[in-house]
């Protein structure tokens, strides 16, 4: 084995290395995988941690010692079954979702911007560059929206919002009630859905942009930059606004 097939089944470089030197002591402390590899013992113990965390290696401690060992060849393949189920469920949301951007925008979808943004800093460079446009209107956020950016970074946002004098009228899911009273009321507005199912998405819409964020533990967020779209999303917002709830 090489460690440009593990590369293939998702690896990184480093990683591969590490595993497949683990491979080849069958037991061994860092010591001998930094000997092993000629990596800095950071990256060693960096790689060590993150195949530890995919349950892909196991350590007992000997002499006041880790020792590290790889863990039985069944959960290499467990491994990447969650994988490709995680993969699996993301690729059936973004289809759900663009067949309801193509009945929305069917006439102009070709001639509109549209942009994906993935992971917390692709999250963020979207929500910093709000700070530049106009009043939004946002609903459908989940509890996993705070979880995942952090109550720092939101409080943040909202002090910034706030600075810029830019109003948001938002609809929360019933689990962010507790979050929704620490907002500044003189430039939000919020109303709550009242359901026990709660959707992992979220629709942002400001200016002429719609964005659908999914907050998976990978979050991603799907852009449209079309006057119809946002147009048509800002009176379905108004429908809701009015069956939801202060």
């Amino acid at each position: 084995m090489e460690y440009q097939d593990l590369i293939q089944l998702g690896f990184n470089k480093n990683e591969a290395k590490v595993y497949l030197s683990l491979i080849k002591f069958k037991k061994a402390d860092a010591n001998h995988i930094i000997k092993d590899t000629k990596f800095h013992k950071n990256i060693v113990y960096d790689n060590l941690e993150k195949l530890i965390d995919k349950g892909l290696v196991s350590f007992i401690t000997e002499d006041n010692k880790k020792v590290f060992q790889i863990a039985s060849p069944n959960m290499l393949v467990q491994f990447f079954e969650e994988q490709e189920k995680g993969i699996k469920e993301k690729k059936e949301k973004a289809i759900e979702f663009s067949k309801e951007i193509d009945k929305l925008n069917k006439k102009e979808i070709h001639s509109n911007n549209a942009q994906i943004y993935r992971g917390v800093k692709g999250i963020k460079t979207f929500y910093n560059d709000t700070l530049n446009g106009g009043d939004f209107f946002a609903f459908g956020a989940p509890q996993e929206s705070v979880k995942i950016m952090g109550e720092v970074y939101w409080q943040n946002y909202e002090i910034k919002r706030a600075e810029k004098k830019i109003r948001a009228k938002l609809i929360f899911n019933s689990s962010l009630k507790g979050y929704g009273k620490t907002l500044n009321t003189k430039f939000t507005e919020i109303r709550y859905f009242e359901q026990r199912f709660e959707p992992l998405t979220q629709t942002h819409i400001q200016d002429d942009k719609v964005v659908i964020t999914v907050w998976t533990e990978e979050p991603f967020l799907f852009l449209i930059e079309s006057k119809e779209v946002a147009s048509n999303y800002k009176r379905f917002f108004e429908e809701m606004w009015k069956q939801a709830k202060p």
